[in-house]
Formats: C-alpha cells, sequence, structure tokens
C-alpha cells in the first residue's frame, strides 16, 4: 500500500520531457544490470528516483517519512540511493521494525542525504555530514568510491536539485555502541543474551573501536542445540566463541582484504572475496558496514566456530 501512494504522490514530479537517456548500473552489489529510460531534462530528485524504476522502497520510504516536499525543494541535495536490491538485503524483522518507527526511519533516509552537490569526482576520503546529523565516510580505491564502506555503484545521475548516487547497500547510521546496536535492531536477542552470559556487555560498550561478525537469531538456530548447549553451559568456552567474532579496529567491508585476522580470542578469522563478496571463515557477510558509535557491525547469516 505504501509503494502504491509512493507512486500516485510521486509521478507528477517524475513527467515532463520527451528526450531519454539511459542509466545503467552494472555492479553486482546491486544485482541485475539496470536500465531505466529517464527525462533528459531531470526531474527534481523524488521524481527521478520514481521514473529510474529501482528504487520503490526508497520512495515508499520517502512518503512515510513525510520527506516527499524536503526532497523537492531546491536544494542542492547529494543522495546516496539504496536500491531496492539493497533493502532486498536487510533481514526482514530489521527492516519491518525501521518501517513501523516513523522517527527511525526519517533517521535512516536522512542519513543518506548530504546538503549540496557533490559530484563523485568532488567526493574526497574523509567525513562527510548527513542531513541526520550523523557522519558518512568517503574512501576510495582505484576509480571506486566508497560510502562507510560500500561502493557507489552508478554515480552522478543528476536531477534538477542535486545529484543521486545509486547504492548496492543500505547505509545504517550509528544508533549507538555496538550492544545497544544488537539490542536495538531485532532479530540479535540470542546474541545479546550470550554476550551478557559472558559478561562482555561492558568490554563491548567501551571505547573500541571494534568489528563485531554478529550472527542472528537464525544463525544460532542452525547450530546443534548440543553444540550451543555446551558451549553456554562453559562461560570460558562462550567467551572464547564470542570474541571469535570481534575484531579489534573499525574494519568495513572495503577494509576487509583477503588474508588473516586476528580476533579479540586471539584466534585467527580468515577473510576471502570472491565477486565483491566478502566472506568470513567462508561465511559470506549478509549485511555489512551497521554502523554503531565505537565501530561497525557486518550481520552474519551463520555463527563464526573456532576450531
Amino acid at each position: 500500500m505504501v509503494t502504491a501512494l509512493a507512486v500516485v504522490a510521486l509521478t507528477v514530479g517524475a513527467c515532463g520531457s520527451d528526450s531519454p537517456v539511459s542509466i545503467v548500473a552494472t555492479s553486482a552489489a546491486v544485482g541485475p544490470t539496470l536500465a531505466t529510460e529517464v527525462a533528459a531534462a531531470p526531474a527534481d530528485i523524488v521524481g527521478t528516483a520514481l521514473t529510474a524504476g529501482v528504487f520503490t522502497d526508497l520512495a515508499g520510504g520517502v512518503v512515510s517519512a513525510g520527506l516527499v516536499d524536503t526532497l523537492r525543494g531546491a536544494g542542492p541535495f547529494t543522495v546516496f540511493a539504496p536500491t531496492d536490491a539493497a533493502f532486498g538485503k536487510l533481514p526482514p524483522a530489521v527492516l519491518k521494525a525501521v518501517q513501523n518507527d516513523p522517527a527511525m526511519l526519517k533517521t535512516v533516509l536522512t542519513y543518506h542525504v548530504v546538503p549540496g552537490l557533490l559530484m563523485a569526482a568532488t567526493l574526497k576520503p574523509g567525513k562527510l555530514t548527513s542531513v541526520a546529523g550523523a557522519e558518512l565516510t568517503v574512501t576510495k580505491d582505484g576509480d571506486t568510491t566508497y560510502i562507510n564502506g560500500s561502493p557507489i555503484a552508478k554515480a552522478d545521475v543528476l536531477a534538477s536539485n542535486g545529484v543521486i548516487h545509486v547504492m548496492g547497500d543500505v547505509l545504517v547510521p550509528p544508533l549507538g555502541d555496538v550492544v545497544k546496536v544488537a539490542t536495538t535492531l531485532p532479530g540479535f536477542a540470542t546474541l545479546a543474551k550470550l554476550l551478557t552470559d559472558a559478561d562482555l556487555v561492558k568490554t563491548l560498550q567501551g571505547a573500541g573501536p571494534f568489528t563485531v561478525f554478529a550472527p542472528t537469531d537464525d544463525a544460532f538456530a542452525r547450530v546443534p542445540s548440543a553444540t550451543l548447549t555446551a558451549v553456554g553451559a562453559d562461560p570460558k568456552l562462550l567467551a572464547k566463541v564470542l570474541t571469535y567474532h570481534v575484531v579489534a579496529g573499525k574494519l568495513s567491508t572495503s577494509d576487509l582484504k583477503p588474508g588473516k585476522l586476528t580476533t579479540v580470542a586471539g584466534v585467527d578469522l580468515t577473510v576471502t572475496r570472491t565477486d565483491g563478496v566478502v566472506s568470513i571463515d567462508g561465511h559470506p557477510i549478509a549485511v555489512g558496514n551497521v554502523q554503531a558509535t565505537n565501530g561497525v557491525i557486518h550481520v552474519m547469516g551463520d555463527v563464526l566456530l573456532p576450531s
């Protein structure tokens, strides 16, 4: 219903030109090649995003958060726009929680918006302050520009009041320290309980920074019950398993190069990269670069178990 509302509410701004040009994004991060006809004389950011046909979830969120008029203003704005495929990477419970919380939804969406017209060539390594008030981190590797470690899939899509950079990932703003993020977002109840059982909460609320490979509840559910029970009954073993998911320092997915990482448990993890997908001990990162005030979380679909 939100999607239908978005189409009705935004179509007016998407019309008004007879000369189409093609926008193509070919990054593996956004799925299949996107080829969409849009107006040569650009509409505003909202109309341009809707016309592209791959930002349905984003458009629906903009309507729900009451941001349509803002993003149709004079601007200019720079928008790092996640595609529908990017929203599809989020665990359903997390996406639903954000959509059902107007304040959180507005914070998440405005975290993707920066005041001013910033073309890809002017995006220099460093910090950007989003409209949400939280910072974004820009890095570069060759010709690829990364925002919070996630690559821009298609840059410099011009609109009448700014520019859109197409993203293959949703940028999640820092909602607190790594423990608060894990306890605020749904889907990490088991991890939160085990951190409490292992007396690691205060440690992970420290200054850090930390990189946490955080298994979801579904990931823990796939561990044989006998194994989970045995680990839970041994505090030292539980602490070792949990700290095996933690690395000192803040490492975005763009920083995770193939090789070894030494965990807080003192045991190495193995990082591999295939077609842009980063895996830890052979398990792909499901959602990368979830920001925290004292580090970063990478959501894992599997529990990492040291030998």
